[in-house]
C-alpha cells in the first residue's frame, strides 16, 4: 500500500467527487483513476460507489478513511520528530497524566525535562484512567501516567507509585470523627470520578455489604479542584491521601473512618513498545522514575 495513494484517497473522500480531487492534487483524473484502482488491487476490493455525479465511500472506504487518519497522524508526527532532530530540537510528546500525579509530581517532571531539553514542545492532557487509556489506543497520546490494574495487551505498563485512597467529606459532616459501616454511607450522595478505576472498587465494596450503588450527585472529569464544593456540603467523595495532607484541600476535607474500606491504587507509565518512542518520550519516563 502506497502513502501517497492513501492521501489521493483522502481527498477524493473529502471531496467525493473525481474530477475535483484530481485538481486539488494536480493530477490528471486517469493518473487519479489509476491510483485508485492499484489500492483497491492491494485491498482486494472497492473502496468506491457512483452516487449521482459524484461518488461515495463503500463499507471498506469508510473502513479505510479512519485508519489511514491515523496513519496521517502518525506520518505528520514523524515529519515533525525528524525536522525537530534537524534544528537541534528533542521533539514533540504527547502525554496524559492523572489529576493527583499532576498536581504533586508533574510541575518538577516538566521542569527537569524542560531544563535537558529546552527545545521540546509538549501537548498535555489531564484527565481520569479511562478517557486517557481510550487516547492512548486511538493514538491521539504516546504515552499516559495513570492509574494502572495490570497488563495491557499491545502495551508496556511500568508500575511506579503506590497510593492510598480514602473516602472524605466536609469536617462538619455526620459521618466525620466516628467509626462507621459501609450501610452507614447509603444515607449520602456523592461526588465521583466519571470513567476512573475507582467507581468499580466503590461499588464492589458496596455490593459485599449488601448495600445498593452509591449515589453519584456530581460527575467530575477531576475532583481535586472540588474540596470547597464538598466541604459545604453533606456529599462524600475519594481522594488520594496525599490530598488531604494539602493545606487547601485538608482545611475543607477529612477522612471518614470506614471499617473494610481501604483502598491502594498503583498509578504507572504505560505506552507502546519503548522502541517506537520517540527519544523526547523516553527521556520523559526516565524523568518520571527518577521522581517517583
Amino acid at each position: 500500500m502506497d502513502v501517497r495513494d492513501l492521501t489521493y484517497f483522502r481527498a477524493i473522500a473529502e471531496l467525493g467527487h473525481m474530477g475535483r480531487a484530481a485538481e486539488r492534487l494536480h493530477l490528471t483524473q486517469p493518473a487519479l483513476t489509476k491510483a485508485m484502482q492499484r489500492l483497491e488491487d492491494s485491498l482486494d476490493g472497492k473502496l468506491f460507489l457512483r452516487e449521482g455525479r459524484g461518488i461515495a465511500l463503500t463499507e471498506l472506504g469508510r473502513v479505510l478513511l479512519e485508519r489511514s487518519g491515523v496513519i496521517d497522524r502518525m506520518m505528520t508526527e514523524t515529519r515533525r520528530e525528524l525536522r525537530g532532530f534537524a534544528q537541534g530540537e528533542a521533539g514533540h510528546i504527547r502525554f496524559g497524566c492523572a489529576p493527583t500525579l499532576a498536581k504533586y509530581y508533574l510541575p518538577e517532571i516538566m521542569r527537569k525535562l524542560l531544563d535537558q531539553s529546552p527545545r521540546v514542545t509538549i501537548d498535555l492532557e489531564t484527565n481520569v484512567s479511562g478517557p486517557l487509556l481510550a487516547a492512548l489506543r486511538q493514538h491521539r497520546l504516546d504515552a499516559v501516567l495513570t492509574h494502572v490494574t495490570g497488563p495491557m495487551d499491545g502495551f508496556e505498563v511500568s508500575p511506579l507509585l503506590e497510593d492510598e485512597v480514602a473516602i472524605v467529606a466536609s469536617w462538619a459532616h455526620p459521618l466525620a470523627g466516628r467509626e462507621v459501616r459501609v450501610v452507614d454511607l447509603n444515607a449520602y450522595n456523592w461526588v465521583l470520578p466519571g470513567e476512573s478505576a475507582l467507581q468499580p472498587w466503590l461499588h464492589d465494596l458496596f455490593k459485599r455489604h449488601g448495600c445498593p450503588p452509591p449515589k453519584a450527585q456530581v460527575t467530575a472529569t477531576s475532583i481535586l479542584y472540588l474540596p470547597s464544593l464538598i466541604g459545604g456540603t453533606q456529599l462524600l467523595s475519594l481522594l488520594s491521601t496525599r490530598n488531604l495532607q494539602d493545606e487547601v484541600t485538608g482545611r475543607h476535607l477529612t477522612q471518614i473512618d470506614v471499617a473494610d474500606a481501604r483502598h491502594y491504587r498503583t498509578f504507572g507509565f504505560v505506552a507502546r513498545e519503548r522502541e517506537t518512542l520517540s527519544p523526547a518520550t523516553r527521556r520523559l519516563f526516565e524523568i518520571i522514575r527518577e521522581t517517583l
